[in-house]
C-alpha cells in the first residue's frame, strides 16, 4: 500500500514484539549518554565508532546492537558492565521469543499485519527493520532458510529495510576499519542480497533488490580497492554499472560510474601507473549527465573528482570551475545525505580534494593551507580520509623544501597505513615517496626511505 509518495510494507505483529525487547537497552544507553552530557557524535568519537552506530543503539523497535558495540559504549560511559549485562539478558529473551515464533504459522492473513515500514535505497532509512526475521545471523547462512522466506513476499520486503541498513553501516565503516576485516562481511552480505535478487519473481521486489545489489557491489568494490585488488574492485563497479543500466536506475548507475572512474584513473595518478586519467574523465562525464537524479554528496564527488583529474592535466581554470560546482553541491548536503557510500562527505572532504588539486597545480603552499584545514575537522571515523590528506600534506611540505616535516609526516602516515592493511593508501604513500627523488641524498629523505624499508620488512 502507499501513503503519499512513500511506499510501505507491512510487518506482522510478532515482528514488533520481538523488536521491542531491545527497547530497554536503547532507552538505557540514551539515558546514560545524556546523563554524561555527551552528544551522539561525542560518544562516537570517544569509543571509535561513527555517529550512525551510536544512533542505531538508541533506536527503539530496532535490532539488538552487536555485543562489541555495546561493550565499547559500556566502557565509554563508565557503566561498569551494566549495559553488557542488559544486552545479554535481552539476547536470551530474543532467543526464547524466536523459539516461540517458530511454532506459529506465519503464513498469516491480513488481520495479523499491523506495522508499516518505509524502505529505500541510497536514501534515508528511518527504521532498521528486523533482518533476523528472515535470516538468523547467530547461525551459519542457510540457503534453505532464505528460499523459504523468498516464498513470502511480505517477509522478503520487510527484510529489505534491514539489508539496506547493513549495506549503509558497512559502507560507513570502510573509512575507519581495516579493509581486510570488512572484506568477508561485505562479500557475505552481497551474496545474501544477490541470492534474494536472483530468486525472487516479484517485479517490485526485484527492482528494490537490484538497486540494493548494485549499491552493495559498489561498497564491496571500495573495500577490494583498499586491500589492493584493483581487478576485483573494477569488476564489482562494472557489474553495478551494467546492472543499473539494465534496470534503468540512474542513481546507482551514476554512483557506479563515479567510483569506476576513480579506479580507471587510479585516483588521477595518485595511486599507481596503471590508470588512465582520460578514461576516468570520460566515465565521470557520463556520471555528470545523471546529476539531476543524484544526491548532493554524489554531485559533490563528481565535481571533486573532475577537479582532481583536471589538476593532474594542469588545467587550472577547469579545475577551479569543477571545485566551485563541488562546493555548491556540498552546501546542499545535510545529515540525512551523509550515509553509506557518502557518509564521509562534507566540507572537510572537499578540502582534501582542493589540497590535492593545489599540489598537482604546483601550488604547494595553498595545498598546505587546504589540507591543514581539512585535517583539523576530519574525525577519527574518517581515518582513511585523514591519512590520504596527510600523504599529500607531506608531499606539499617536501615541495617547499621543508623536508624534515614532510618526511616525518610521510613516515608516520605510512606506518599507520601498513598497520591498517590499507594497500591503496600504501600505494599512494609510495607515489609520494617517489616524489622525493630530487632530494634523495638529503638526510631526511634517506632516513624516510630506511624507515619505509624496515616497516615493510616487519
Amino acid at each position: 500500500m502507499q501513503e503519499g509518495n512513500v511506499e510501505r510494507v507491512v510487518v506482522p505483529d510478532h515482528n514488533r514484539q520481538r523488536a521491542q525487547v531491545a527497547d530497554e537497552l536503547a532507552r538505557e544507553i540514551k539515558r546514560r549518554r545524556l546523563a554524561a552530557g555527551l552528544s551522539q557524535r561525542e560518544l562516537a568519537t570517544r569509543i571509535g565508532y561513527t555517529r550512525q552506530y551510536v544512533s542505531m543503539t538508541e533506536w527503539e523497535d530496532a535490532n539488538l546492537p552487536s555485543r562489541d558495540l555495546v561493550a565499547a559504549i559500556d566502557a565509554g560511559l563508565d557503566a561498569d558492565g551494566e549495559l553488557m549485562a542488559l544486552h545479554d539478558q535481552i539476547k536470551q529473551k530474543r532467543k526464547a521469543a524466536r523459539r516461540d515464533v517458530s511454532r506459529v504459522d506465519t503464513a498469516g492473513s491480513a488481520d495479523k499485519r499491523s506495522e508499516c515500514v518505509p524502505i529505500g535505497v541510497l536514501g534515508p532509512c528511518t527504521h532498521p527493520g528486523a533482518l533476523s526475521e528472515a535470516i538468523d545471523f547467530d547461525m551459519p547462512l542457510d540457503r534453505e532458510q532464505i528460499g523459504a522466506h523468498l516464498r513470502s513476499q511480505r517477509m522478503s520486503e520487510h527484510a529489505i529495510t534491514s539489508l539496506v541498513e547493513v549495506t549503509r553501516l558497512l559502507a560507513g565503516q570502510r573509512q575507519s576499519v581495516a579493509p581486510g576485516a570488512l572484506l568477508g562481511p561485505i562479500e557475505a552480505h552481497r551474496d545474501t542480497v544477490s541470492a534474494l535478487f536472483r530468486n525472487t519473481s516479484d517485479s517490485r521486489l526485484k527492482e528494490r533488490l537490484g538497486s540494493l545489489l548494485g549499491e552493495t557491489s559498489i561498497v564491496a568494490s571500495r573495500v577490494w580497492s583498499a586491500v589492493g585488488d584493483r581487478a576485483m574492485a573494477l569488476s564489482h563497479c562494472a557489474f553495478a554499472r551494467k546492472l543499473a543500466d539494465s534496470m534503468r536506475d540512474p542513481v546507482i548507475g551514476g554512483v557506479a560510474r563515479i567510483f569506476e572512474s576513480n579506479l580507471r584513473s587510479d585516483a588521477a595518478t595518485l595511486i599507481g601507473s596503471d590508470g588512465d586519467v582520460i578514461i576516468g574523465l570520460r566515465i565521470l562525464r557520463d556520471a555528470a549527465t545523471m546529476t539531476d537524479s543524484l544526491p548532493p554528496a554524489a554531485r559533490a564527488r563528481i565535481g571533486a573528482e573532475l577537479a582532481q583529474a583536471y589538476a593532474v592535466l594542469e588545467l587550472d581554470r577547469e579545475c577551479q570551475d569543477a571545485l566551485s560546482r563541488a562546493q555548491r553541491a556540498v552546501d546542499d548536503i545535510d545529515e540525512v545525505d551523509r550515509t553509506g557510500l557518502f557518509s564521509d562527505w562534507d566540507a572537510s572532504r572537499l578540502l582534501v580534494y582542493e589540497g590535492t588539486c593545489w599540489l598537482f597545480l604546483n601550488k604547494p603552499r595553498k595545498a598546505i593551507v587546504a589540507l591543514d584545514a581539512a585535517l583539523s575537522t576530519t574525525g577519527y571515523g574518517n581515518r582513511n580520509v585523514g591519512l590520504a590528506a596527510q600523504v599529500d600534506l607531506a608531499s606539499a611540505y617536501n615541495q617547499i623544501g621543508e623536508l624534515e616535516e614532510g618526511c616525518r609526516i610521510l613516515g608516520e602516515t605510512h606506518s599507520s597505513l601498513v598497520a591498517m592493511g590499507n594497500q591503496r593508501g600504501i600505494e599512494r604513500a609510495h607515489r609520494a615517496i617517489e616524489r622525493t627523488t630530487p632530494w634523495r641524498n638529503e638526510q631526511p629523505v634517506r632516513a624516510l626511505r630506511e624507515r619505509i624499508r624496515s616497516t615493510e620488512i616487519q
